[in-house]
C-alpha cells in the first residue's frame, strides 16, 4: 500500500495502525499537505447497503467544525475500500498520555475533560452521536489541546464483519449497558463512555476487566460500579460526577453534556454539587422499608413474658396523634417565621425579584464571575442555597454569570506564522483568515492582526484575520538561451535586474552574440538580483597558416615545344631604324586568389607588365582546406595552381 495513490490524490506514505480500519499517513498531492487516510474494507456481500450506511453516517461529520474535533476533509469509496480523510494531529492518544503520566493531576484531568466534553457537545448539537468514546479516539496535539476523532465511524461500521479481537476489547471496556444489550442509544451513551474515560484519567485503571469481551460487557450490564476511592483518594463531589455519568440506567445519568459541564465547573470553582437521587437509590429505599416492616407481623410469636403488656398498646395511636398535632402546630408557627429559598438558578436578576418578594426575602450582594457553562446575566448560585429554610427578611446573596471568560489577545506580529500556527488554532477562533502581501519582512512573518493585542474577545464568536509577508515582490524572468544577448540585457535591465556577461565562448550550436546559458535560468526573483550570462563567439576557428608563393608572370606566351626558335638575322626580326628600339607594349595582368579571406571569383589585384615579372602571393590556408590562385594576362590564363594545407 505504501507509495500507492488512492482516490486519485492521496499518496500513501506510512502505516500508522489498524483495527476496524487501516490508518495511513498520506500526502494530498493536489494541496501538498499531510493527511490521515483511513481505509475500511467494503462489505461485498451487502455492498449497496454498506455504501449507503457509510455515506449517511460519515459524510455528515464533514460539517463538524470545532477545535476539539478532528476535521474530516474528504469521504470517498473505491471497489475495495470506504475512504475517510482527516487532518493530521501530531501527538499521542489520550490512552498513551494516561499510560505515561498517571496518576494525572486532578486539575489536568478536569482540563482534558472540559475540552473533550465541548467537542462532544458540538457533535451532539449537530445530531451526531459518537458511540465509541474512548482514550484511543481522543488525540492530544503538540499544544496539549484535545481533539476527538472518528465521529460516526462506530455506527457506520456496525454492519461490517471486521471483528479484530484487540479492537473489540478496546471498545467494550468503555461500552454503555444499552449498547451491550443492543438497545437504543443517544447522547447519554457517549456520557457513559466519557465517565469511564474520566475514571481512567483519575485512577490509571479501568473499572471493569475480563478475559473476553463478552465477560466485560456483562459486567457493564450487571455489576455495580467500583468505588473510585479504592484506587485513589479524590474529592467526593468529583467521584459523584463519575458515578452519575456511569449509572446503568440512562435516565439516571446526565441528560446532556451541558449539565455535566456545569457540575465540573462548579467543582472546579469550589461550589458544592448537589447529590441527585437516582433510580437505584429509590429502589434500595423501597426494599429497606419493606424489610423494616416485616418484624411487626410476627407479634403473635413474642415471648410469653411480653404478652402482658399488650393491653397498653392502645395508647400508642393516641401518643402518635398527639405528637402529630404538636409537630403540626410547631410547623405552622415556624412557617410564619421562615420561608424556603426558591431555586433561581439560571434566572436573570429581574426574573428572581418577584420570587424573593413572594417568599418575603430580600436581595443581598450580587457577585459577578465568569462561567463557561452558565449564560451571561444568569444566576449561578444563591446563598442560602435553594430549598433551605431562611427567616423572612433574610438577604439572599447572588452569584451571577458574566459568561465565558474572554481571551486576552496575544501579540503575534513579528512571529513566523508556521511557528505559532498551532497556538493560534488552539485558541479556537471561529475562523482564521490569511492575507498575504509583499513586504520587506522575511517570508512567513505575521505583519498585522485584525484583533489588537490586549483586546478581550470570545474566540468562538470572532474571526481572526492575519496579514502575512510573502517577502519582497518578485518578477518572473524567462530563459534567454539561444536569443541575442542584447535583447536579454535590454529587457532585464528595464525590469530592474543587474545583467552581467561573465564569459564569451565558442559554440558550434549557438550563433555568435547569442546566449549560451544564464544563471539563474528562469523563475521568480527579486529586482536588483544579478543575472549572469555566457555569450557565444560563434564556431571556434580552425588552425591556419600563411603561405608565400613566388611566381613568375611571363610577359610573352611561352613557345610551343614543337615550334623552332627564331634564328638570328632572320628576316622576321624587326628592322631597327636609326639604331633605336621601340619600348615594349604594356600588358594587363589580373590576379585571382582563393584562401581563407579571398574568393577566386573576385579579382584580387591588377598589374601592368612590360616584361617577365616576379610576384609573391601571400595566402592564408585553414586546416583541411586548399588555397588556389589564377593569373590572367590580357584575358588569357598564364598561371594557376592549387596549394593544399600541409
Amino acid at each position: 500500500m505504501i507509495g500507492r495513490i488512492v482516490s486519485d490524490r492521496y499518496e500513501v506514505m506510512k502505516y500508522l495502525g489498524g483495527g476496524m480500519s487501516s490508518v495511513y499517513l498520506a500526502r494530498d498531492i493536489i494541496l501538498d499537505r499531510e493527511v490521515v487516510v483511513k481505509l475500511i474494507k467494503v462489505d461485498h456481500h451487502n455492498r449497496e447497503k454498506s455504501k449507503a450506511r457509510f455515506q449517511r453516517e460519515v459524510e455528515s461529520t464533514i460539517h463538524l467544525a470545532h477545535p476539539n474535533i478532528v476535521s474530516v476533509l474528504d469521504v470517498d469509496e473505491s471497489e475495495e475500500y470506504h475512504l475517510l480523510v482527516t487532518e493530521v494531529v501530531h501527538g499521542p492518544t489520550l490512552k498513551e498520555f494516561i499510560r505515561d503520566n498517571h496518576p494525572v493531576e486532578i486539575a489536568e484531568a478536569i482540563r482534558i475533560s472540559e475540552m473533550t466534553l465541548r467537542g462532544m457537545r458540538h457533535a451532539h448539537n449537530a445530531g451526531i452521536i459518537h458511540r465509541d468514546i474512548k482514550p484511543q479516539n481522543i488525540l492530544m496535539n503538540e499544544a496539549q489541546q484535545i481533539k476527538i476523532t472518528d465521529f460516526g465511524i462506530a455506527k457506520a461500521l456496525s454492519d461490517t464483519k471486521m471483528t479484530e479481537t484487540n479492537q473489540v476489547m478496546g471498545s467494550v471496556q468503555y461500552i454503555s449497558p444499552e449498547q451491550a444489550k443492543g438497545q437504543k442509544t443517544d447522547e447519554r451513551t457517549d456520557i457513559y463512555s466519557f465517565g469511564i474515560v474520566l475514571y481512567e484519567l483519575l485512577t490509571g485503571t479501568l473499572p471493569f476487566d475480563g478475559e473476553t469481551p463478552v465477560s466485560v460487557a456483562l459486567k457493564h450490564i450487571s455489576e455495580p460500579f467500583p468505588d473510585i476511592s479504592s484506587e485513589r483518594q479524590i474529592p467526593g463531589d468529583l467521584a459523584n460526577i463519575v458515578y452519575r455519568c456511569t449509572r446503568k440506567d440512562p435516565y439516571d445519568r446526565y441528560r446532556q453534556v451541558d449539565d455535566l459541564l456545569r457540575d465540573l465547573n462548579d467543582f472546579k470553582e469550589g461550589r458544592p454539587i448537589g447529590k441527585v437521587p437516582v433510580r437505584e437509590d429509590r429502589e434500595k429505599t423501597v426494599e429497606t422499608a419493606a424489610v423494616s416492616a416485616a418484624p411487626a407481623e410476627a407479634d403473635d410469636e413474642a415471648p410469653p413474658g411480653r404478652k402482658k403488656r399488650r393491653g397498653l398498646l392502645w395508647l400508642i395511636p393516641l401518643f402518635l396523634v398527639m405528637a402529630a398535632l404538636v409537630a403540626a402546630g410547631f410547623m405552622m408557627w415556624q412557617s410564619n417565621r421562615t420561608a424556603e429559598v426558591p431555586d433561581m438558578q439560571e434566572m436573570t436578576m429581574e426574573e428572581a425579584g418577584p420570587l424573593l418578594e413572594e417568599n418575603a426575602l430580600v436581595q443581598g450582594d450580587v457577585t459577578e464571575v465568569y462561567s463557561s457553562t452558565i449564560e451571561s446575566g444568569r444566576i449561578i448560585e444563591t446563598t442560602p442555597a435553594p430549598g433551605s429554610e431562611a427567616e423572612r427578611g433574610t438577604a439572599v446573596d447572588f452569584t451571577v454569570s458574566m459568561g465565558e471568560e474572554p481571551y486576552v489577545m496575544e501579540d503575534f506580529t513579528g512571529e513566523q506564522y508556521n511557528g505559532v500556527r498551532s497556538a493560534v488554532d488552539a485558541i479556537g477562533f471561529s475562523s482564521v483568515e490569511i492575507d498575504e502581501i509583499y513586504d520587506d519582512s522575511e517570508a512567513g512573518t505575521i505583519i498585522s492582526q485584525s484583533i489588537a493585542a490586549g483586546d478581550e474577545v470570545h474566540p468562538e464568536e470572532e474571526a481572526l484575520r492575519l496579514v502575512i509577508s510573502q517577502g519582497l515582490e518578485t518578477v518572473e524572468i524567462q530563459d534567454y538561451m539561444g536569443q541575442p544577448y542584447e535583447t536579454a540585457e535590454r529587457e532585464l535591465t528595464s525590469q530592474g535586474f543587474n545583467v552581467e556577461m561573465i564569459q564569451e565562448a565558442y559554440s558550434t550550436d549557438v550563433e555568435s552574440g547569442h546566449v549560451i546559458s544564464q544563471d539563474p535560468s528562469y523563475g521568480n526573483f527579486v529586482p536588483g538580483s544579478t543575472i549572469r550570462f555566457i555569450v557565444s563567439l560563434g564556431e571556434e576557428p580552425r588552425d591556419e597558416k600563411q603561405f608565400a608563393k613566388e611566381v613568375t608572370i611571363p610577359y610573352e606566351s611561352e613557345p610551343d615545344a614543337e615550334e623552332a626558335p627564331a634564328k638570328e638575322g632572320s628576316g622576321d626580326a624587326p628592322e631597327e631604324e636609326d639604331g633605336e628600339e621601340d619600348p615594349p607594349e604594356a600588358k594587363t595582368v589580373e590576379i585571382f586568389i582563393e584562401d581563407k579571406e579571398h574568393s577566386i571569383d573576385e579579382m584580387f589585384q591588377t598589374l601592368e607588365i612590360t616584361e617577365d615579372t616576379e610576384y609573391t602571393l601571400n595566402l592564408i590556408i585553414q586546416e583541411g582546406e586548399t588555397a588556389a590562385y589564377r593569373i590572367e594576362r590580357d584575358g588569357e590564363t598564364v598561371r594557376e595552381e592549387q596549394i593544399p594545407y600541409e
